[in-house]
C-alpha cells in the first residue's frame, strides 16, 4: 500500500473511543485513516453499501449486537472485509469462538504496538488478495478474449501440433470445405496442400522448425475437401494451445476492409430501433465492470409503465417511436461518460452507473424518471406521455455475478411496480433476508405441526443378506405429509428442520414411531431390525441416550433389533460424540452403523477408530463401480478395511444385474436399493427367497 493510502475502517463499538483512538495511531504512524462507527447491523450495512472498507474492528458484543452478527452479516454480502476483535475485556473462550467463526485476529487496545502493526498487517493483506482477484480475472479475461476472438476471426486460424491439426476455427473449416471440426481433427497439415506444392511446403516446414524467428510465411495451392484448389497465404507463428507446444497457422481474409470492419463492429453493439447499446453489449460491459478491484457502482432497470396497454391503444409503430424517445430522454439524462445504457429486452432498458454510491444511484434515477414523465412524443398524429418504474442494484469488487446484480436490479423494480406507476426502488439485502426468515418461520409452523399430528410417513427398503437371512432388515426412510396428504420430500424440509432446530425432535419421532413398529411386528421366530438415521444434532444431543433407554426399555426389545445409522461426514466432524452413542448403544444391546462411506479422503483412518456394526458403502461410489476401475479398488479396500474389524458392508443404491454380479466377488455381505425393492409403506418382502 502506498503510504498516501486512505486506510477505511469501521468500528463496532457503543462509543466512539475505540473508533478516535485508533484513528489517532494511525495518523500518528503517518497514515491518512477514515474510521466510522457502525452500532448494529442496518449500520454496517449502510457502510458497506457505500463505501469499499479494508477492514472492521469490532468489540466482541455491544447492546442489540455482537462480533458473531458482524461476521454473519459480512458473509451474507459476500465482501472480503477482514475482522479485527478488540479483546481487553474478553474471555480466551470468547475470543476463540469468534476465531473460529472467521475473524482475522484478536488485538488488545492497551498494547498500541501490536495494535498498531495487526491493522497494518490486515490491510495490506487486504490490498493483496484484490491485486490476486483482479490478476485473475485479467487472465480469464484474457484467455476468454483470445480463444474468442480466434473462434470469431474472418481470417482462417488452425492450430497444428506434430504436424496434425488440434484445432480449427470455423473460418478455416469453411475454406477448406469441411462443416465440422471432427472431420479434421488428426488430419496432417500436409493434406491441405495440393500435391505439386507438397514438396515445396516440406522444404518451408524443415526451414521453419530450423529457424530461430519463430515465424515464416508461405503461399501454395491449398486443398479442399473435395479436392479442388485455390491460392492461399499461410503465416506460421509459435503457438500454446491447451498448455502444448504447437504451430499456429493464420490465412488472413482481406476482403472487407476497415471502415467497414469499424461499421460492421458499431452495428453489433447498438440496438437498431432505439440507437442505444443492443443486450449482448450490456452484458459484455457487465462483465468487465462487476468483480473488478475497487469498483462499485449501480444498475438501473427501467421500464415504462402499462406499455402494454399503450401499444394496444396505439399500435406497435407508434410505440417503437415512444421507445426510441424514452432511450432518448434515458440517454440523455446520463452523458458523463461514466454509463452504458441499453435496450436489455423489449420494452426495458438497463444502464450501468459506474462509481455511484446509494445517494448517486437514486439521485439519477429521479431524474430519469422526472424526465420520462415530462416528455411529450409525437407518435402517428398523436401526442402521448408515459411514466416509468426503476429498480436500483448497488455493486461491488465482492460480486462477481453479472446475472446476479440484474436479478437484484430486477427485483427492485418489482418493489417500486408495488409502490406506483413512477416510482424508484432500491435492492436491500435484507429485505431478502427477511423473505427467506418468513419462509422458514413457515417451515418451523408445517414442522411442528406435522411432529404434533404425527403428519409424518415412514418408508421401509428391505436390506438382504447375499448368503443368508435369518433376520429381516429394513432401513426407514421418513416423508411428510403436506396439508393436502402429498408427500413432501426429505430435501425439502430436513434442511429446515436443521435451520429451525427440530432436527432432533424429527428424529426421536422417527426412532419411537420405529420402536413402536418393531413391538407390532414381533412374532417367535421372527427377527426383525431396523436401520435409522441419526442426524449429526441427535448425536451431538446429550440427553439422547437417556430418552433412548426409556423408549427402548418400556417396549421391552430384544437385542439387536435396531441399528442407529450415522453419515460419514457426521461421523468425521463428531468422533467424541459418536464414541458416546455407541457405547451406550452397547449397553442397551443397540447397533452402529456407518453409512455414506467412502466420500470422505479420511474415510479409512474413520473405519479403523469407529466403533460399528455396519458399513454402508455410498450409493453413488456402487453405481459406478463397472465403469470406474479406481472407484472400484477404493470399494474393495474399504470392504477389506472393515472385514479386518468384523464390519458387516452393505452396497447401497444397487440398481441393476450388473452391479450384483460385481458385487459377489467383492466380499460384500447386504445389498440394497431398487433392483432388490423400492421403499414401501409395507414390509412385505420375501426374505426366504433372497440369499
Amino acid at each position: 500500500m502506498k503510504h498516501e493510502d486512505i486506510i477505511h475502517i469501521i468500528v463496532i463499538d457503543d462509543s466512539s473511543n475505540d473508533a478516535e483512538t485508533v484513528a489517532n495511531r494511525l495518523r500518528n504512524a503517518g497514515r491518512v485513516v477514515r474510521a466510522v462507527r457502525a452500532e448494529d447491523d442496518e449500520d454496517l450495512r449502510k457502510h458497506m453499501a457505500e463505501h469499499q472498507w479494508d477492514l472492521v474492528l469490532s468489540k466482541p458484543e455491544i447492546p442489540y449486537f455482537t462480533a458473531h452478527d458482524a461476521l454473519d452479516v459480512i458473509g451474507k454480502m459476500r465482501v472480503d472485509l477482514p475482522v479485527l476483535i478488540i479483546a481487553d475485556d474478553a474471555s480466551d473462550q470468547t475470543v476463540t469462538d469468534l476465531l473460529e467463526s472467521g475473524a482475522r485476529d484478536a488485538v488488545l487496545m492497551a498494547r498500541p504496538q501490536r495494535l498498531l502493526q495487526t491493522l497494518l498487517r490486515e490491510v495490506d493483506d487486504g490490498h493483496k488478495r484484490r491485486q490476486y482477484r483482479n490478476c485473475e480475472r485479467l487472465l480469464q479475461e484474457a484467455n476468454k478474449r483470445a480463444q474468442g476472438l480466434v473462434e470469431s476471426s474472418r481470417d482462417a486460424i488452425a492450430y497444428v501440433h506434430d504436424g496434425t491439426h488440434v484445432f480449427a476455427n470455423s473460418s478455416y473449416l469453411g475454406m477448406f470445405g469441411y462443416s465440422d471440426f471432427t472431420e479434421l481433427e488428426g488430419l496432417p497439415i500436409m493434406d491441405m496442400v495440393a500435391p505439386e506444392d507438397q514438396g515445396k511446403f516440406k522444404h518451408f516446414l524443415r526451414r521453419y522448425t530450423k529457424s530461430s524467428t519463430g515465424a515464416g510465411t508461405i503461399e501454395v495451392q491449398g486443398l479442399k475437401c473435395d479436392q479442388s484448389t485455390f491460392k492461399v497465404a499461410m503465416e506460421f507463428s509459435p503457438a500454446m494451445y491447451e498448455g502444448e507446444s504447437c504451430i499456429q497457422i493464420i490465412i488472413r481474409d482481406q476482403s472487407l476492409n476497415k471502415a467497414l470492419e469499424q461499421k460492421l463492429d458499431a452495428l453489433s453493439k447498438q440496438d437498431l430501433l432505439t440507437g442505444v447499446y443492443n443486450h449482448q453489449f450490456f452484458l459484455d460491459a457487465l462483465k468487465k465492470t462487476v468483480g473488478r478491484t475497487g469498483q462499485h457502482g449501480a444498475v438501473l432497470y427501467i421500464r415504462p409503465d402499462n406499455f402494454t396497454e399503450l401499444r394496444r391503444k396505439i399500435g406497435i409503430a407508434a410505440s417503437d417511436t415512444v421507445l426510441a424517445d424514452i432511450a432518448t430522454v434515458i440517454k440523455n439524462e446520463l452523458q458523463d461518460g461514466t454509463e452504458a445504457v441499453a435496450r436489455f429486452e423489449s420494452n426495458i432498458f438497463t444502464a450501468i452507473l459506474r462509481e455511484a454510491d446509494t445517494d448517486r444511484a437514486d439521485s439519477v434515477s429521479q431524474r430519469i424518471r422526472d424526465a420520462v414523465a415530462a416528455h411529450i412524443s409525437e407518435a402517428s398524429g398523436r401526442s402521448v406521455n408515459t411514466t416509468c418504474c426503476i429498480g436500483i442494484a448497488l455493486y461491488n469488487e465482492s460480486v462477481r455475478d453479472p446475472q446476479a446484480i440484474i436479478t437484484r436490479a430486477e427485483k427492485a423494480y418489482s418493489q417500486a411496480v408495488a409502490k406506483g406507476g413512477g416510482s424508484v426502488s432500491t435492492y436491500r439485502p435484507g429485505n431478502e433476508e427477511m423473505a427467506d426468515t418468513e419462509r422458514l418461520t413457515l417451515w418451523e409452523k408445517q414442522l411442528k405441526h406435522a411432529l404434533r399430528s404425527n403428519s409424518f410417513r415412514l418408508l421401509y427398503q428391505p436390506v438382504v443378506h447375499l448368503q443368508n437371512n435369518e433376520t429381516e432388515n429394513y432401513e426407514l426412510l421418513l416423508r411428510m405429509l403436506g396439508s393436502d396428504g402429498a408427500e413432501i420430500d426429505p430435501g425439502e424440509f430436513i434442511p429446515a428442520a436443521e435451520k429451525t432446530g427440530l432436527m432432533v425432535a424429527v428424529d426421536r419421532w422417527v426412532l419411537a414411531n420405529a420402536v413402536k413398529v418393531l413391538s407390532e411386528q414381533r412374532q417367535p421366530g421372527k427377527h426383525t431390525n431396523f436401520f435409522v438415521t441419526l442426524t449429526g444434532a441427535s448425536v451431538r444431543d446429550t440427553r439422547l441416550l437417556p430418552w433412548l433407554r426409556d423408549l427402548v426399555r418400556s417396549a421391552r426389545l430384544n437385542g439387536n433389533t435396531l441399528t442407529l445409522a450415522v453419515s460419514e461426514s457426521v461421523a468425521s466432524s463428531n468422533i467424541k460424540a459418536l464414541k458416546v452413542i455407541a457405547e451406550g448403544a452397547r449397553q442397551l444391546r443397540l447397533q452402529i452403523a456407518l453409512e455414506n462411506v467412502g466420500l470422505a479422503p479420511n474415510c479409512m483412518n474413520l473405519l479403523k477408530h469407529c466403533e460399528a456394526d455396519f458399513v454402508k458403502i455410498d450409493g453413488s461410489l456402487i453405481s459406478r463401480m463397472n465403469q470406474d476401475t479406481a472407484i472400484k479398488e477404493t470399494i474393495l479396500q474399504i470392504t477389506a478395511s472393515a472385514k479386518e474389524t468384523d464390519k458387516q458392508v452393505i452396497a447401497e443404491s444397487v440398481e441393476d444385474a450388473q452391479t450384483l454380479a460385481t458385487i459377489w466377488s467383492s466380499g460384500i455381505d447386504f445389498i440394497q436399493g431398487h433392483f432388490v425393492q423400492s421403499p414401501s409403506s409395507k414390509m412385505e418382502y420375501d426374505f426366504s427367497s433372497a440369499g
